[in-house]
Protein backbone atom coordinates (compact mmCIF):
# COMPACT_ATOMS: atom_id res chain seq x y z
CA UNK A 1 0.00 0.00 0.00
CA UNK A 2 1.08 3.92 -0.57
CA UNK A 3 -0.29 6.72 1.34
CA UNK A 4 -0.16 10.17 1.48
CA UNK A 5 -1.37 13.22 3.32
CA UNK A 6 -3.30 15.01 6.94
CA UNK A 7 -6.73 15.36 6.93
CA UNK A 8 -7.47 19.07 6.12
CA UNK A 9 -11.49 18.80 5.09
CA UNK A 10 -14.01 21.32 6.13
CA UNK A 11 -17.68 20.75 4.76
CA UNK A 12 -17.82 23.83 3.18
CA UNK A 13 -14.17 23.28 1.51
CA UNK A 14 -12.75 26.70 1.62
CA UNK A 15 -9.88 28.06 3.97
CA UNK A 16 -9.53 24.10 4.91
CA UNK A 17 -9.19 23.58 8.30
CA UNK A 18 -8.57 20.64 10.15
CA UNK A 19 -10.87 17.97 11.56
CA UNK A 20 -11.38 14.28 12.09
CA UNK A 21 -15.13 14.10 11.40
CA UNK A 22 -17.20 15.97 9.22
CA UNK A 23 -20.25 17.38 11.74
CA UNK A 24 -22.62 18.02 8.69
CA UNK A 25 -25.13 15.72 8.17
CA UNK A 26 -28.61 15.83 5.59
CA UNK A 27 -30.32 13.76 7.38
CA UNK A 28 -30.53 15.69 10.99
CA UNK A 29 -34.02 17.31 9.68
CA UNK A 30 -35.24 13.78 9.95
CA UNK A 31 -33.93 12.99 13.45
CA UNK A 32 -35.80 15.77 14.65
CA UNK A 33 -39.52 14.33 14.48
CA UNK A 34 -39.78 14.86 10.79
CA UNK A 35 -39.53 10.76 10.61
CA UNK A 36 -42.13 9.53 13.64
CA UNK A 37 -41.18 5.66 14.71
CA UNK A 38 -45.69 5.15 14.79
CA UNK A 39 -46.67 7.20 12.10
CA UNK A 40 -50.82 7.21 11.91
CA UNK A 41 -52.44 5.24 9.89
CA UNK A 42 -54.85 7.50 8.92
CA UNK A 43 -51.67 9.37 7.03
CA UNK A 44 -51.11 5.88 4.86
CA UNK A 45 -51.89 5.91 1.45
CA UNK A 46 -51.93 2.56 -0.37
CA UNK A 47 -51.31 1.20 -3.71
CA UNK A 48 -51.38 -1.87 -5.21
CA UNK A 49 -51.62 -0.43 -8.85
CA UNK A 50 -49.97 2.37 -11.67
CA UNK A 51 -53.14 4.24 -11.46
CA UNK A 52 -53.24 4.98 -7.86
CA UNK A 53 -49.51 5.97 -8.02
CA UNK A 54 -50.36 8.07 -10.35
CA UNK A 55 -53.59 10.09 -8.68
CA UNK A 56 -50.97 9.91 -5.05
CA UNK A 57 -48.50 11.24 -6.37
CA UNK A 58 -50.54 14.33 -7.90
CA UNK A 59 -52.68 14.77 -5.06
CA UNK A 60 -50.83 13.70 -1.81
CA UNK A 61 -50.00 16.15 1.06
CA UNK A 62 -47.83 16.94 3.65
CA UNK A 63 -47.15 14.35 5.93
CA UNK A 64 -48.89 11.11 4.18
CA UNK A 65 -47.01 7.97 3.40
CA UNK A 66 -47.50 6.53 0.08
CA UNK A 67 -47.10 3.08 0.62
CA UNK A 68 -46.57 0.62 -2.46
CA UNK A 69 -47.88 -3.48 -2.33
CA UNK A 70 -45.56 -5.75 -4.13
CA UNK A 71 -44.70 -5.69 -8.01
CA UNK A 72 -44.03 -3.60 -10.81
CA UNK A 73 -45.65 -0.03 -11.50
CA UNK A 74 -45.23 1.07 -14.87
CA UNK A 75 -45.32 4.50 -16.38
CA UNK A 76 -43.21 7.99 -16.18
CA UNK A 77 -44.12 8.98 -13.16
CA UNK A 78 -43.67 12.71 -11.56
CA UNK A 79 -44.60 15.11 -8.35
CA UNK A 80 -44.48 18.70 -8.03
CA UNK A 81 -45.76 18.48 -4.25
CA UNK A 82 -44.26 20.09 -1.40
CA UNK A 83 -43.76 18.53 1.65
CA UNK A 84 -42.40 19.97 4.89
CA UNK A 85 -39.70 20.24 7.72
CA UNK A 86 -41.97 18.31 10.09
CA UNK A 87 -44.08 17.08 7.62
CA UNK A 88 -42.26 15.82 5.09
CA UNK A 89 -43.80 12.97 2.25
CA UNK A 90 -42.89 9.16 1.92
CA UNK A 91 -42.88 6.65 -0.55
CA UNK A 92 -42.22 4.14 -0.03
CA UNK A 93 -42.53 0.08 0.16
CA UNK A 94 -45.00 -1.98 1.85
CA UNK A 95 -42.33 -4.44 2.07
CA UNK A 96 -38.94 -3.78 1.99
CA UNK A 97 -37.78 -7.63 1.72
CA UNK A 98 -40.13 -7.25 -1.50
CA UNK A 99 -39.88 -4.02 -2.74
CA UNK A 100 -42.03 -2.08 -5.44
CA UNK A 101 -40.55 -1.76 -8.64
CA UNK A 102 -40.94 1.60 -9.70
CA UNK A 103 -40.12 1.12 -14.21
CA UNK A 104 -40.44 3.28 -17.10
CA UNK A 105 -41.54 2.20 -20.54
CA UNK A 106 -38.00 1.41 -21.84
CA UNK A 107 -34.88 2.48 -21.25
CA UNK A 108 -34.72 4.86 -24.16
CA UNK A 109 -37.49 7.42 -22.91
CA UNK A 110 -38.81 8.86 -19.93
CA UNK A 111 -38.03 9.15 -15.70
CA UNK A 112 -38.48 6.43 -13.27
CA UNK A 113 -39.36 8.95 -11.24
CA UNK A 114 -38.97 13.13 -11.11
CA UNK A 115 -39.46 14.90 -7.82
CA UNK A 116 -40.04 18.94 -7.91
CA UNK A 117 -40.92 19.47 -4.45
CA UNK A 118 -38.83 19.78 -1.01
CA UNK A 119 -38.79 17.12 1.78
CA UNK A 120 -39.56 14.02 0.48
CA UNK A 121 -38.26 10.27 1.03
CA UNK A 122 -38.04 7.67 -0.94
CA UNK A 123 -37.06 4.72 0.05
CA UNK A 124 -37.13 0.77 -0.34
CA UNK A 125 -37.36 1.13 -3.63
CA UNK A 126 -36.53 -0.68 -7.31
CA UNK A 127 -36.30 2.17 -10.38
CA UNK A 128 -35.46 0.78 -13.94
CA UNK A 129 -36.00 0.63 -17.40
CA UNK A 130 -36.25 4.66 -17.83
CA UNK A 131 -33.89 6.99 -19.83
CA UNK A 132 -33.49 8.41 -16.61
CA UNK A 133 -33.98 6.99 -13.23
CA UNK A 134 -34.88 9.78 -9.78
CA UNK A 135 -34.26 12.94 -11.15
CA UNK A 136 -34.84 15.90 -7.92
CA UNK A 137 -35.41 18.87 -9.81
CA UNK A 138 -35.35 22.27 -7.46
CA UNK A 139 -36.22 19.29 -4.47
CA UNK A 140 -34.53 20.68 -1.75
CA UNK A 141 -34.06 18.32 2.00
CA UNK A 142 -34.72 15.08 0.32
CA UNK A 143 -33.30 11.80 0.81
CA UNK A 144 -32.91 8.95 -1.08
CA UNK A 145 -32.66 5.75 0.66
CA UNK A 146 -32.04 2.26 0.70
CA UNK A 147 -33.02 2.44 -3.03
CA UNK A 148 -32.04 0.28 -5.97
CA UNK A 149 -31.30 1.40 -9.68
CA UNK A 150 -30.51 -0.30 -12.94
CA UNK A 151 -31.10 -0.79 -15.96
CA UNK A 152 -30.91 2.81 -17.06
CA UNK A 153 -30.65 4.70 -20.51
CA UNK A 154 -28.78 7.48 -19.40
CA UNK A 155 -27.80 8.91 -15.54
CA UNK A 156 -29.34 6.68 -12.53
CA UNK A 157 -29.84 9.52 -10.10
CA UNK A 158 -29.73 13.26 -10.59
CA UNK A 159 -29.78 16.16 -8.32
CA UNK A 160 -31.03 19.13 -11.10
CA UNK A 161 -32.05 22.75 -11.09
CA UNK A 162 -31.10 23.99 -7.94
CA UNK A 163 -31.57 20.96 -5.47
CA UNK A 164 -29.54 21.18 -2.50
CA UNK A 165 -29.16 19.91 0.74
CA UNK A 166 -30.33 16.42 -0.24
CA UNK A 167 -29.25 13.00 -0.22
CA UNK A 168 -29.01 9.42 -1.52
CA UNK A 169 -27.53 6.73 1.00
CA UNK A 170 -27.37 2.83 1.71
CA UNK A 171 -28.41 1.77 -2.08
CA UNK A 172 -27.33 0.26 -4.97
CA UNK A 173 -26.80 1.48 -8.69
CA UNK A 174 -25.00 -0.52 -11.34
CA UNK A 175 -26.14 -0.60 -15.58
CA UNK A 176 -26.64 2.15 -16.26
CA UNK A 177 -25.98 4.27 -19.98
CA UNK A 178 -27.70 1.28 -21.64
CA UNK A 179 -29.07 3.74 -24.59
CA UNK A 180 -25.87 6.43 -24.32
CA UNK A 181 -22.84 5.35 -22.56
CA UNK A 182 -21.09 8.83 -22.24
CA UNK A 183 -24.13 9.82 -20.28
CA UNK A 184 -24.50 6.52 -18.15
CA UNK A 185 -23.66 8.41 -15.04
CA UNK A 186 -24.27 6.98 -11.76
CA UNK A 187 -25.36 9.80 -9.66
CA UNK A 188 -24.84 13.63 -11.50
CA UNK A 189 -24.90 16.63 -9.46
CA UNK A 190 -25.90 19.83 -11.29
CA UNK A 191 -25.62 20.87 -14.92
CA UNK A 192 -23.22 21.35 -17.32
CA UNK A 193 -22.10 25.26 -18.47
CA UNK A 194 -24.80 26.33 -20.53
CA UNK A 195 -27.63 23.67 -19.50
CA UNK A 196 -31.04 25.87 -18.90
CA UNK A 197 -31.54 24.58 -15.49
CA UNK A 198 -30.37 26.40 -12.33
CA UNK A 199 -26.87 25.03 -11.89
CA UNK A 200 -26.49 26.30 -7.98
CA UNK A 201 -26.86 22.71 -6.61
CA UNK A 202 -25.03 22.65 -2.90
CA UNK A 203 -24.54 20.81 -0.42
CA UNK A 204 -25.68 17.47 -1.21
CA UNK A 205 -24.80 13.91 -0.19
CA UNK A 206 -24.04 10.70 -1.33
CA UNK A 207 -23.58 8.08 1.23
CA UNK A 208 -22.86 4.57 1.76
CA UNK A 209 -24.18 3.75 -2.03
CA UNK A 210 -22.36 0.65 -4.31
CA UNK A 211 -21.75 1.77 -7.68
CA UNK A 212 -21.32 -0.74 -10.38
CA UNK A 213 -20.49 -2.37 -12.58
CA UNK A 214 -21.43 -1.68 -16.15
CA UNK A 215 -22.45 1.93 -15.13
CA UNK A 216 -20.50 3.64 -18.37
CA UNK A 217 -19.77 7.06 -17.58
CA UNK A 218 -18.54 8.35 -14.42
CA UNK A 219 -19.96 6.79 -10.98
CA UNK A 220 -20.07 10.55 -9.86
CA UNK A 221 -20.09 13.53 -11.77
CA UNK A 222 -20.22 16.82 -9.98
CA UNK A 223 -20.87 19.80 -11.83
CA UNK A 224 -19.42 23.17 -12.23
CA UNK A 225 -21.01 25.49 -9.99
CA UNK A 226 -22.11 22.86 -7.32
CA UNK A 227 -20.41 23.71 -3.42
CA UNK A 228 -20.07 21.35 -0.85
CA UNK A 229 -20.80 18.09 -2.63
CA UNK A 230 -20.25 15.10 0.25
CA UNK A 231 -19.29 11.45 -1.01
CA UNK A 232 -18.59 9.04 1.96
CA UNK A 233 -18.25 5.44 2.38
CA UNK A 234 -19.32 4.58 -0.77
CA UNK A 235 -17.88 1.26 -2.93
CA UNK A 236 -17.28 1.91 -6.84
CA UNK A 237 -16.54 -1.15 -8.89
CA UNK A 238 -14.84 -0.15 -12.32
CA UNK A 239 -16.29 -2.93 -15.04
CA UNK A 240 -18.45 -0.92 -17.65
CA UNK A 241 -16.43 2.75 -17.32
CA UNK A 242 -16.68 2.81 -21.28
CA UNK A 243 -14.15 6.12 -22.17
CA UNK A 244 -17.41 7.37 -23.87
CA UNK A 245 -18.05 11.27 -23.64
CA UNK A 246 -14.36 11.40 -21.78
CA UNK A 247 -15.82 8.85 -18.89
CA UNK A 248 -12.48 7.67 -17.37
CA UNK A 249 -12.93 8.39 -13.48
CA UNK A 250 -14.93 6.64 -10.76
CA UNK A 251 -15.43 10.35 -9.88
CA UNK A 252 -15.12 13.93 -11.85
CA UNK A 253 -15.63 16.72 -9.99
CA UNK A 254 -15.82 20.31 -11.35
CA UNK A 255 -17.49 22.12 -8.52
CA UNK A 256 -15.91 23.67 -5.63
CA UNK A 257 -15.74 22.35 -1.85
CA UNK A 258 -16.52 18.86 -2.39
CA UNK A 259 -15.14 16.20 0.05
CA UNK A 260 -14.49 12.90 -0.78
CA UNK A 261 -13.89 10.53 1.68
CA UNK A 262 -13.52 7.14 3.03
CA UNK A 263 -14.89 5.32 -0.23
CA UNK A 264 -13.19 2.29 -1.93
CA UNK A 265 -12.31 1.97 -5.40
CA UNK A 266 -11.71 -1.27 -7.23
CA UNK A 267 -10.95 -0.71 -11.06
CA UNK A 268 -10.94 -4.65 -12.05
CA UNK A 269 -8.81 -4.58 -14.83
CA UNK A 270 -10.47 -1.37 -16.97
CA UNK A 271 -7.76 0.21 -18.89
CA UNK A 272 -9.88 2.74 -19.53
CA UNK A 273 -9.64 4.46 -15.87
CA UNK A 274 -7.09 6.78 -15.83
CA UNK A 275 -7.30 8.47 -12.49
CA UNK A 276 -9.46 7.07 -9.66
CA UNK A 277 -10.74 10.91 -8.93
CA UNK A 278 -10.26 13.99 -11.37
CA UNK A 279 -10.98 17.45 -11.26
CA UNK A 280 -11.37 20.06 -14.40
CA UNK A 281 -11.36 23.83 -14.38
CA UNK A 282 -14.54 23.86 -16.96
CA UNK A 283 -15.52 27.74 -15.34
CA UNK A 284 -13.02 30.09 -14.02
CA UNK A 285 -12.84 29.96 -9.94
CA UNK A 286 -14.50 26.24 -10.15
CA UNK A 287 -13.04 23.33 -9.42
CA UNK A 288 -10.78 24.17 -6.71
CA UNK A 289 -10.78 23.34 -3.10
CA UNK A 290 -12.02 20.17 -3.19
CA UNK A 291 -10.46 17.97 -0.53
CA UNK A 292 -9.93 13.68 -0.33
CA UNK A 293 -9.35 12.13 2.51
CA UNK A 294 -8.99 7.99 3.44
CA UNK A 295 -9.84 6.89 0.33
CA UNK A 296 -8.34 3.54 -0.62
CA UNK A 297 -7.94 2.16 -3.90
CA UNK A 298 -7.24 -0.86 -5.48
CA UNK A 299 -5.86 0.20 -9.31
CA UNK A 300 -4.37 -3.01 -11.59
CA UNK A 301 -2.39 -0.33 -13.43
CA UNK A 302 0.30 1.10 -12.18
CA UNK A 303 0.60 4.01 -14.35
CA UNK A 304 -3.45 5.14 -13.32
CA UNK A 305 -3.07 8.16 -10.80
CA UNK A 306 -5.23 8.27 -7.30
CA UNK A 307 -6.31 12.10 -8.31
CA UNK A 308 -5.51 13.91 -10.89
CA UNK A 309 -6.19 17.54 -11.08
CA UNK A 310 -6.40 19.47 -14.73
CA UNK A 311 -6.37 23.03 -15.67
CA UNK A 312 -6.60 25.11 -12.49
CA UNK A 313 -8.52 22.90 -10.82
CA UNK A 314 -7.00 22.20 -7.04
CA UNK A 315 -7.42 19.53 -4.41
CA UNK A 316 -6.04 18.96 -0.88
CA UNK A 317 -5.10 14.96 -0.18
CA UNK A 318 -4.76 13.27 2.97
CA UNK A 319 -3.49 9.34 3.45
CA UNK A 320 -5.26 7.82 0.31
CA UNK A 321 -3.96 4.72 -0.24
CA UNK A 322 -3.89 2.34 -3.10
CA UNK A 323 -2.33 -1.12 -3.98
CA UNK A 324 -0.56 -2.24 -5.45
CA UNK A 325 1.84 0.61 -5.37
CA UNK A 326 1.87 3.06 -8.51
CA UNK A 327 1.32 6.67 -9.26
CA UNK A 328 -0.89 9.00 -6.86
CA UNK A 329 -1.13 11.97 -7.97
CA UNK A 330 -1.09 14.82 -10.52
CA UNK A 331 -1.48 18.66 -10.83
CA UNK A 332 -2.55 20.63 -8.06
CA UNK A 333 -2.95 18.41 -5.54
CA UNK A 334 -1.74 19.36 -2.33
CA UNK A 335 -0.40 16.49 -0.16
CA UNK A 336 -0.88 16.86 3.85
CA UNK A 337 0.89 15.04 6.84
Amino acid sequence: MVSGGKDTLSRKGTALAECTTIPWNVGSAYKSGAEVSNPDPSDLIACSTTSCLQSALKNVVPGKRIVLAPGTYTGSFSTDVEGTALKPIVIESQNPAEPAIISGYSAGSGYSLRVRGDYWIIRNLKFTNAQKGIILDNSNFTRITDVEVYHIGYEAVHFRDGTSYSSIENSRIHNTGKTGAGFGEGVYVGSAEGASYNQNTHYNTIRNVIFGPNITAEHIDIKERSMGTLVENCIFYGEGISGANYADSFIDVKGNGAIIWNNTAYQNGNSTIVDAFQLHEIVPGWGIDNGFSNNTLYLTDPSAYVIGAYNNASATAYQNTRSPAGNMYRGNVTVTY
